[in-house]
């Protein structure tokens, strides 16, 4: 297993000045293994400044994961198909974008391993939409859970991490506007709860009002390292 894993956020609906932003979601995954990016946000410019400010290169990202196919999550794919041409994204169904900027998309449906210790839960299906979520197993403290925005629920993409691996660590990302239930159920299956992105400021507050040993406030530019000391 992973020994540490460091998220930086590239973009969040969150502004963090002077960095840019908008709606959407992109997240650097670093471990002491690999490097992934996970989402690309909706703008090219704004993943080419983000991603200069914050002093991120490129050339040692070994992966993309794309969680699902709407524009504020593949858009910024266009800057990084120049920049990475052939580069690897892992997607939950067959590719309809990114092909034409010069990326090498690779479908899957069902669970499995895409860089060591690094897991996809494989294709899940909610209002509509085709999503899958990323797994990290970081050694002694369980899984790491990164979601795009959780169409398939939230509470549904934890309880199959937890079916898979156990204990789960973190969970960060977009969680579709929860009710206060599916919140619940997060909390209890996890030791943080990081809402980010679609979640909306009532599902923020009630996680920091209501688990403020388990919240983390998320925001473009911050970087989490885990774990968490």
């Amino acid at each position: 297993m992973v020994e540490w894993v460091r998220l930086t956020v590239i973009n969040d609906n969150k502004p963090n000045s002077p960095l840019l932003n908008d709606w959407g979601w992109s997240v650097l995954v670093e471990t002491d293994q690999w490097t992934l990016l996970y989402d690309a946000d909706t703008e090219p410019r704004i993943m080419e400044n983000n991603i200069d400010v914050l002093g991120i290169n490129l050339g040692k990202v070994d992966a993309a994961f794309l969680s699902h196919y709407h524009r504020d999550h593949y858009g910024g794919f266009e800057y990084i198909g120049k920049v990475r041409s052939g580069l690897i994204v892992y997607v939950p169904e067959t590719d309809k974008v990114l092909t034409k900027w010069g990326l090498t998309p690779v479908t899957v449906n069902s669970p499995r391993e895409i860089l060591k210790d690094a897991v996809t839960t494989g294709t899940m299906r909610g209002m509509g939409i085709n999503e899958h979520s990323l797994v990290v197993k970081l050694s002694n403290y369980g899984s790491v859970v990164i979601v795009g925005c959780s169409h398939p629920g939230i509470d549904n993409i934890v309880r199959k991490v937890h079916e898979m691996f156990g204990n789960i660590y973190l969970v960060i990302g977009g969680f579709h506007e929860p009710s206060r239930r599916q919140l619940d159920i997060v909390a209890e299956y996890s030791r943080y709860v990081c809402p980010a992105h679609c979640s909306g400021d009532e599902a923020r507050n009630y996680v920091k009002s209501n688990y403020s040993n388990k919240y983390c406030n998320v925001k473009t530019g911050i970087s989490i390292k885990l774990p968490a000391l």
